[in-house]
């Protein structure tokens, strides 16, 4: 292959999903007038609030080469404890059990993985099946009521200017995140887990006590996202969140995360969220139908994943 051909691959590499979703905003825009409205524009920024966080944590995941299943039952359950305690009247105590729910969920995944050598696929599936369980128990397949607009203002429904405060969430979750992984030691040493556990290992990393973390953490932030899931739509449900886990995997895989672990990139990811929050916002308004907005998806997935593979072999082995 020519080294021109060879730097081609690797710009598109670089700027593909930036190309991708500037082509999706102008062909969106293009075709409604609604779509381009600055209100849409910044509901689209409170729609991608909940999977933007999702997505963030399930970055980091994938980049130790690890996967989490579990995300949507665990957001939904930590949902539940949360408006279980407000309905109880415990007021802000609701804050760190909606955490402590999901932290407890993801210790559990990091534990079993970890130490009892589970496959992460199977250890987070067990995991979704379980929160599932609680939350029904909990629930009793009822809608959970609340009355906290305290609570509501907090998590989603308070502003600062014209963004929302879920939105603010979503910022200072991919801020610190973005932070973590790019600037420090830590996350270095998670990308080279990924690259290569038992080399890292050689290297000195306490390679089990960071995957454990990057579970517990994952869980802690699926706690927030089912107090941001309640706050906006004032209930609970016992299925809120459940789905939640397969469009985050799909942000990290169209931002350029490989599955594999070792490479990706938070930030790369905020464009994958980005671009499946236009994709959803924009077929919305177009009246196309949930179940084809599933399967372009879809589809836009498998198209990544064979570019992201045309562009590897590119790279000298």
């Amino acid at each position: 292959m020519s080294a021109t051909a060879s730097t081609a691959r690797g710009r598109i590499a670089d700027y593909g999903i930036v190309i991708a979703l500037a082509a999706v905003v102008l062909g969106m825009a293009l075709m409604s007038p609604a779509f381009r409205t600055p209100e849409n524009l910044i509901g689209i920024g409170r729609q991608i609030a909940i999977l933007g966080i999702a997505a963030s944590a399930m970055t980091l995941i994938i980049l130790a080469a690890e996967i989490d299943l579990s995300v949507g039952a665990v957001a939904s359950a930590s949902g539940v404890v949360g408006a279980l305690a407000l309905a109880a009247g415990l007021g802000p105590l609701a804050i760190p059990a909606a955490i402590a729910t999901g932290a407890a969920f993801g210790l559990m995944n990091g534990l079993l993985t970890v130490y009892a050598a589970v496959p992460s696929f199977i250890a987070t599936l067990v995991s979704f099946f379980i929160a599932q369980g609680v939350s029904l128990t909990l629930t009793g397949g009822q809608t959970i009521l609340f009355d906290a607009d305290w609570f509501r203002s907090l998590f989603a429904t308070g502003a600062l200017g014209p963004f929302q405060s879920s939105f603010l969430w979503f910022v200072a979750v991919f801020g610190g995140l973005y932070w973590l992984q790019s600037r420090t030691r830590f996350g270095a040493h998670v990308k080279a887990i990924g690259g290569g556990a038992d080399s890292a290992r050689m290297l000195g990393l306490a390679v089990d006590r960071i995957r454990v973390t990057l579970f517990t953490l994952t869980g802690a932030l699926m706690g927030l996202v089912g107090m941001i899931l309640i706050a906006r739509i004032g209930n609970a449900r016992s299925d809120g969140a459940v789905g939640l886990e397969f469009d985050a995997i799909a942000a990290v895989v169209i931002g350029g995360t490989a599955l594999a672990g070792g490479t990706g990139s938070v930030l790369r990811t905020a464009a994958g969220v980005a671009l499946i929050g236009v994709l959803n916002n924009g077929l919305a308004i177009l009246n196309v139908d949930f179940n084809t907005q599933q399967v372009i998806k879809g589809v836009l997935v498998v198209v990544v994943v064979l570019i992201d593979r045309w562009v590897r072999q590119a790279k000298p082995q």
